[in-house]
């Protein structure tokens, strides 16, 4: 494939949409439980689908809106409808080859594989990356969770984008590519690239609108959710001004459902930015906040994938989620070397990292009914010069493990109507905020601020017995002398007549 893909590249392919030759740049997304999205560049304006290679369905593209601007074009776009859950389809463009399709399985089933890479790029300027899409290729996986800097044209050209979206057809014609947008789609550079090129490729499932996106690429698409068989997964938007305090409580929401739904087993998120980090890009502590409540307060959500830190790290448990840096899909690995050691953070690793690793890699993602099987896929090496790997292993093999069990008790899904919860808003807390508590049944109440230390810094609630019902309890970020608290992390511990609840929030000063 690489062969193929990079003497085409340079001539017939790269330049074919515009003299009419066969359409490339072809991906799809899955965008509800009987529909899917095919995006691609040419002249070519059908798409011939059905269960057999005879086709029986024809369906006429569009133009997409925005419009990508990385080349002439043509850009098309059709959208595929009332198909079948579960359901293997071929399909064709422009009487091109025969690939296929499947739909999302029915809600509720599990046991499929996914994939995860952040940090890709082209195969230009990233030579490592085209070995890495044949390993996902080889898999047969059912869609590729791409964790943001796609394609690094603000630093390498335009030509980067139209080479990366050939680069993945290894594997973006079968299965499908669902992205969250990086730093590099839209920072500065050689390059004025901008989310057009991205939001323009793209048709995704139930498009959410972020306050302070960039004005050319306004508005939509700035993170999304959908559901898979067992599985709830909700991107998280880049850090504009107030998106991630606008997305809290949409996507607490979008948990609180998933939580009452007995068909959900697992609550997935995935962005670019990373909560949890030793690496060149370390956790930031505005989403690792947002994170730690949602996972407190919500027993289905165990997992969170980012990418940014070009390497991999896997933390311990955080507030019952497991968070995932995969930033080796292509793009150089980032070392800071210092005393012989190559993480920023320094050696030996902070307590919230249970493994890391320099290599190149990416993340394979298989779901069951209880259990999601999760395995660091070991790449190309890289044995000298700068992003050199510190571990050995056999491109192909798992050189990380771990299995996420589901929550067995205490989940809404098997409670009656009604639990007890505790949240609090917004999280992180710059001045004024509240706990947010949900009780299921009258009980006595009891609810504290405390440090990391265990000290208890402010009470906010004595053994007052409290109705059943929802009701907020003010903070205002003090200790119980009135003295402003330093910046960190606190918990929230509250002691009901029926148990406990402890929920991580994060103080900015």
């Amino acid at each position: 494939m690489k062969g193929i893909i990079g003497s085409l590249v340079g001539g017939a392919l790269l330049f074919g949409a515009a003299t009419g030759h066969a359409a490339d740049q072809i991906h799809w997304t899955i965008t509800g439980p009987a529909s899917v999205t095919f995006d691609w560049r040419g002249t070519e304006t059908e798409i011939r689908y059905g269960p057999t290679a005879a086709y029986q369905v024809t369906v006429t593209a569009t133009d997409p809106t925005p419009t990508p601007w990385s080349s002439p074009g043509p850009f098309r776009e059709a959208r595929l409808t009332g198909l079948s859950p579960d359901a293997l389809y071929h399909y064709s463009i422009g009487g091109g080859p025969d690939h296929t399709f499947r739909t999302a399985p029915p809600r509720g089933r599990s046991d499929f594989v996914i994939a995860a890479e952040g940090d890709i790029g082209s195969a230009d300027s990233y030579p490592r990356l085209d070995e890495i899409q044949q390993q996902v290729r080889d898999q047969h996986v059912a869609f590729v969770l791409m964790l943001g800097d796609l394609t690094y044209a603000n630093s390498h050209g335009a030509v980067a984008v139209d080479r990366h979206f050939d680069d993945v057809m290894a594997w973006s014609q079968d299965a499908a590519y669902m992205p969250v947008w990086g730093n590099h789609e839209y920072e500065g550079g050689s390059y004025a690239d901008d989310l057009r090129n991205y939001k323009g490729r793209f048709d995704l499932p139930n498009p959410r609108t972020s306050p302070g996106s960039p004005a050319v690429s306004c508005c939509g698409e700035d993170w999304y959710w959908f559901d898979y068989g067992n599985v709830r997964f909700i991107a998280i938007p880049e850090p504009w001004p107030n998106a991630w305090e606008n997305w809290y409580p949409r996507a607490d929401s979008l948990m609180d459902e998933a939580q009452r739904d007995p068909a959900i087993a697992f609550i997935v998120t995935f962005g670019h930015r990373p909560a949890y980090s030793s690496g060149h890009h370390a956790g930031n502590p505005t989403i690792r906040g947002y994170l730690d409540a949602l996972g407190q307060s919500h027993s289905k959500y165990r997992l969170d994938l980012s990418g940014h830190s070009h390497g991999y790290e896997r933390s311990t448990l955080q507030s019952g989620v497991v968070h995932i840096v995969s930033g080796g899909g292509g793009a150089n690995l980032e070392e800071d070397w210092s005393n012989g050691c190559p993480w920023r953070a320094g050696c030996p690793a902070p307590a919230y990292v249970a493994f890391r690793a320099f290599r190149h890699h990416w993340v394979r993602l298989a779901f069951h009914a209880r259990e999601i099987d999760v395995d660091a896929i070991c790449g190309p090496a890289v044995t000298s010069g700068s992003g050199r790997n510190d571990i050995d292993c056999t491109p192909g093999t798992v050189f990380d493990h771990i299995a996420l069990l589901s929550a067995e008790t205490g989940s809404p899904a098997s409670s009656p109507p009604g639990i007890d919860r505790a949240v609090m808003i917004p999280s992180p807390l710059r001045g004024r905020g509240a706990l947010r508590l949900t009780l299921a049944h009258a009980t006595r109440v009891d609810a504290e601020i405390v440090d990391l230390g265990g000290r208890v810094v402010r009470r906010l609630i004595g053994g007052a017995e409290l109705g059943a019902g929802t009701r907020e309890l003010p903070f205002d970020g003090r200790d119980n002398h009135g003295a402003p608290l330093h910046s960190g992390i606190y918990f929230a511990r509250v002691r009901l007549g029926t148990g406990g609840l402890d929920v991580a929030f994060s103080l900015i000063r």
